[in-house]
């Protein structure tokens, strides 16, 4: 009997941050008493400076800042004519998977393509926040399916947001992009024709309002 393999995305992965405060002088296993005297006064001498609050709302401004605009996507272009490429998910299987009754319906070195047990039902965009001309591509898209996905690979989440009036998610670390084999942006994943690849479809938009 044959299961479905679920294939799950994760779209969105934030990072965490630390600051290193300072270092005043040597570190001993045990701290002796002057050692921390000399911490404690200095932690008061940058509370009463206003150098703590400080630090604080810095390190809570570059947090904000970068869950708003995550790094942009190495390697990818503004798009300068329309192309289609396809991308066949098919891999081989590594060990053999069983259902939850021990019964195996994927044997190790079996290719295994996922388009044949869960269909690919939404359509994908990719662009570049920051770009008006691809904000406005975006805009007049008609998607193909019910479901659809805005993924930005640069730009601001909040200002898409509102601009575009849904849900965005962002491509971290490129890893959307180097499985459907973006080169450049606005871009489209579609299920091909055939059922049994995706599509991917990149647009030329107007430089004009790049």
């Amino acid at each position: 009997m044959k299961r479905n393999i679920i294939i799950i995305l994760v779209l969105v992965a934030w990072q965490s941050y630390a600051r290193d405060l300072g270092s005043w002088g040597a570190l001993w296993p045990v701290a002796e008493p002057d050692m921390l005297t000399t911490i404690h006064d200095k932690l008061l001498s940058m509370q009463d400076s206003g150098e703590i609050a400080s630090t604080n709302k810095a390190f809570r401004e570059r947090v904000r800042e970068h869950s708003l605009r995550p790094q942009p996507v190495d390697g990818l272009t503004v798009a300068q004519e329309n192309t289609t490429h396809f991308v066949d998910p098919s891999f081989v299987v590594s060990r053999d998977i069983a259902d939850q009754n021990g019964i195996v319906f994927a044997h190790k070195g079996e290719m295994i393509n996922p388009l044949e047990h869960v269909p690919f039902t939404e359509t994908l965009y990719f662009i570049d926040a920051d770009s008006p001309g691809q904000v406005a591509w975006m805009k007049a898209q008609q998607p193909p399916t019910l479901m659809f996905k805005v993924i930005l690979v640069n730009g601001n989440i909040q200002e898409a947001t509102r601009a575009l009036d849904t849900h965005i998610y962002f491509d971290q670390k490129g890893t959307l992009s180097r499985r459907f084999e973006l080169t450049a942006v606005p871009a489209r994943v579609t299920l091909a024709p055939d059922g049994k690849r995706l599509q991917v479809d990149t647009f030329a938009v107007d430089k004009e309002v790049q």
